[in-house]
């Protein structure tokens, strides 16, 4: 039964861990899509003044 009990648990923390990584990694391709847009609008507004 305890055996049963650590399989259990090791793969319900690691269905977390996947989710959560998974989570982190949206976030930042998000994060870093949203730095280009930002760097691309400003290097149209810099050569607008130029």
């Amino acid at each position: 039964m305890f055996g049963l009990g650590m399989i259990k648990g090791t793969i319900i923390g690691m269905g977390i861990g996947i989710m959560a990584g998974l989570a982190l990694k949206e976030v930042c391709r998000m994060k870093k899509k949203k730095d280009q847009i930002s760097k691309t609008e400003s290097d149209i507004v810099d050569s607008e003044n130029s």
